[in-house]
């Protein structure tokens, strides 16, 4: 069974709350009621060796802070403030105490650095090492950026580059960290270390302009995807156009691959993918750069429903073949 197929059937069967639920399953975070200014955000997210990450390329301090990242990223793709963590964490019998000691300061070190607290969780043994981690914030009432409102007409932007997580985990599987270059580095760091959208998704609440947002953690092909399918709309994605660096692009044609692939399907590069009215592309653009950040232009959003892919003037329809599915 495909993973999106199964989210769906969660969906479907958990649909009628019992509580005050602003939004459930199908966002970056569950929306319920919190103040008379805020509304509050949840969300968890499991990082999972064998999985999502190798011991023979990540450190016990690098598995802590991507773990504790990835959870956050989903805060920051709703403009939120992330104030409270819970963390699960479950390790193999024999792994040391200063390893765990070191994993664990990796995730509070990244929470401090976010101003988030640490109140609870579990842990128990398990055969590999798993962290999964719960991350509680607020938003201010009403305006949570979702995945539910593009229109038809909607310009698609994206808040930096893609494909360098995915660059920098070709290279890792490549060859080993003491041998890097200096254009090897930065997306090696960007895969093990990546940096949240914190600044960019307040600044997107800010400007009003924001139809619908969520980070891309999949890839921009599957997270778009995502967006179009909480809205009711399909999408055009300007291949051409996608924001790849440097790193990104030599490290594709090192391996004789295609950046394009990179961008399109690698995920965890964790910047903000979003959409703004056509008449208000100029303006937003103009306001992030006066906030000294950068937007890329990267497709738009269509009545016909599917994704197409725009290339050299050709639209093909993305298939959903190279996307990261977990089943």
């Amino acid at each position: 069974m495909r993973e999106f197929e199964f989210i769906g059937r969660i969906k479907t069967a958990a649909k009628n709350t019992r509580n005050p639920v602003i939004r459930s399953i199908g966002d970056d975070c569950a929306i319920l009621p919190y103040t008379k200014q805020y509304d509050m955000i949840i969300t968890t997210d499991s990082f999972c060796e064998g999985v999502h990450f190798s011991r023979e390329y990540f450190r016990p301090y690098e598995i802590g802070a991507h773990a504790f990242a990835a959870s956050l990223s989903d805060i920051c793709a709703m403009g939120g403030r992330p104030l409270y963590a819970l963390v699960n964490i479950s390790f193999p019998k024999k792994i040391k105490q200063k390893y765990m000691d070191t994993l664990y300061q990796g995730i509070l070190d990244y929470a401090g650095n976010y101003s988030t607290d640490i109140i609870g969780g579990d842990t128990t043994a398990a055969p590999v090492i798993m962290a999964t981690i719960t991350v509680i914030g607020e938003v201010e009432k009403g305006r949570a950026l979702r995945r539910d409102k593009a229109r038809p007409g909607d310009m698609v932007f994206v808040t930096g580059t893609l494909g360098d997580s995915h660059a920098g985990l070709k290279i890792l599987s490549k060859k080993t960290r003491s041998g890097l270059s200096a254009t090897e580095y930065i997306p090696v760091k960007k895969h093990l270390v990546p940096q949240p959208a914190y600044m960019e998704g307040r600044m997107l609440l800010d400007s009003g302009m924001v139809n619908a947002c969520m980070d891309v953690s999949d890839g921009i092909a599957s997270d778009l995807a995502r967006i179009c399918e909480e809205s009711s709309t399909g999408a055009e994605i300007y291949v051409d156009k996608l924001p790849v660096s440097f790193s990104a692009s030599k490290t594709a044609a090192q391996y004789g691959e295609k950046v394009s692939d990179y961008a399109l399907y690698g995920g965890e590069d964790f910047v903000l993918l979003f959409t703004v009215a056509a008449k208000n592309a100029k303006k937003m653009a103009d306001y992030m750069e006066k906030n000294s950040l950068t937007v890329f232009e990267a497709g738009r959003i269509t009545a016909k429903k599917g994704i197409k892919l725009v290339k050299n003037g050709k639209k093909t329809i993305e298939t959903g073949k190279k996307v990261w599915n977990h089943f």
